[in-house]
C-alpha cells in the first residue's frame, strides 16, 4: 500500500555555460546602452577594443563550480573571447535588431532586473520573531494529522474478499484469516500494518481506513493497484506536531518572505497601467 563517473570536461558544456552567463550580461548592457562601461571592473582581455571582464570570468567560474566543474581560468577566458568575437560579428549583421533575437534579449533583461529588484527588496525585509511565532501557532492550530494502526487481508479478486468479509461477520478471527488467506507480505503477522499516516498509503486505502470506526472491519472489499483488501482499523491517534525548531523556523521565514514578495508584486501591479491587447 506504500507509494511507490565523473564525465571528462568537454568544450561544448563549458561554452554553453559561459554563453548562459555572457548573453545575460550582454543583454543587460545592450538594453541600458552601457555596453561595457557600467559594470566593467577589471579587464582580463580585449577584443577589437571591447573588454572581457574579470566579473564575467568570476561568474562563469562560480556557475561551473556549482555544477562540480573546475575548468582552467585560461580556458574560460578563451571561450569568453570567442563569444565576444561572435557577438561582434552578430552586431555587424544587426542580428540584435531581428525580432527573435530582440525578444530574447529583452526577456533576459527583464528577468535579470526583476530578480535583482526582488533580491534587493528581500534584503531590506525583516521577518520578526513575533511574526514567525504567530505563523507557527497558526499553522499548528490548523494542522490536524491523524495516524492509524490497521491490519488488512489482501486478496487477488473481489469474490475472495467478499468471502473473507462473510467469515468475519460470522465470528471469524481476523488475524487467523490473514495468515491463511492474505497474499500480502503482512499476512504472516496477521495482516498488521503498524502505525501510518494517510499520505503514506495509496489514496483508496487511506480513504477506506478513514471511514472505519476503531475496532471495525470493511463492510465491502477495497480495491487498489495491489488487489482487493479487507481492512480492520485497530486504533487511531494524533500524530506528533513539529516543534518550533530552527529548521521549522527557517521554513516559516521562507513562507513569510514569499508572501511578502507576492504582496509587493500585487501592490506594484495594482498601481501599474496595464492594457491587455
Amino acid at each position: 500500500m506504500m507509494k511507490r563517473t565523473k564525465a571528462t570536461m568537454q568544450l561544448a558544456p563549458l561554452a554553453a555555460a559561459i554563453l548562459l552567463v555572457s548573453t545575460t550580461v550582454w543583454a543587460d548592457a545592450k538594453h541600458t546602452g552601457k555596453a561595457a562601461k557600467g559594470a566593467e571592473g577589471e579587464i582580463v582581455a580585449t577584443v577589437n577594443g571591447k573588454p572581457v571582464t574579470k566579473s564575467s570570468l568570476d561568474r562563469v567560474t562560480e556557475q561551473l563550480a556549482a555544477q562540480g566543474q573546475q575548468p582552467d581560468p585560461k580556458q574560460i577566458i578563451d571561450e569568453l573571447i570567442n563569444l565576444e568575437i561572435l557577438t561582434q560579428e552578430a552586431e555587424k549583421q544587426e542580428l540584435d535588431k531581428t525580432n527573435d533575437v530582440a525578444t530574447a534579449l529583452h526577456l533576459q533583461y527583464t528577468q535579470t532586473m526583476a530578480n535583482a529588484y526582488l533580491g534587493a527588496f528581500s534584503k531590506d525585509l525583516t521577518i520578526s520573531e513575533e511574526q514567525m511565532r504567530a505563523e507557527y501557532d497558526k499553522q499548528i492550530a490548523a494542522l490536524k494529522v491523524s495516524e492509524y494502526k490497521a491490519s488488512h487481508i489482501l486478496l487477488e479478486n473481489e469474490d475472495d474478499a467478499k468471502m473473507i468479509i462473510t467469515e468475519l461477520n460470522n465470528g471469524g478471527d481476523f488475524a487467523a484469516l490473514a495468515k491463511e488467506h492474505s497474499t500480502g507480505p503482512t499476512g504472516a503477522n496477521g495482516g498488521d500494518l503498524g502505525w501510518f499516516q494517510p499520505e503514506n498509503m495509496v489514496p483508496a486505502f487511506s480513504a477506506a481506513v478513514a471511514e472505519l470506526e476503531k475496532g471495525s472491519t470493511s463492510t465491502a472489499p477495497v480495491k487498489t493497484e495491489f488487489g482487493w483488501h479487507v481492512i480492520k482499523l485497530d486504533d487511531t491517534r494524533e500524530a506528533a506536531k513539529p516543534d518550533y525548531s530552527p529548521a521549522v523556523k527557517a521554513g516559516i521565514q521562507n513562507t513569510l518572505l514569499r508572501e511578502a514578495l507576492e504582496k509587493r508584486v500585487e501592490s506594484l501591479r495594482s498601481a501599474a497601467t496595464i492594457e491587455m491587447k
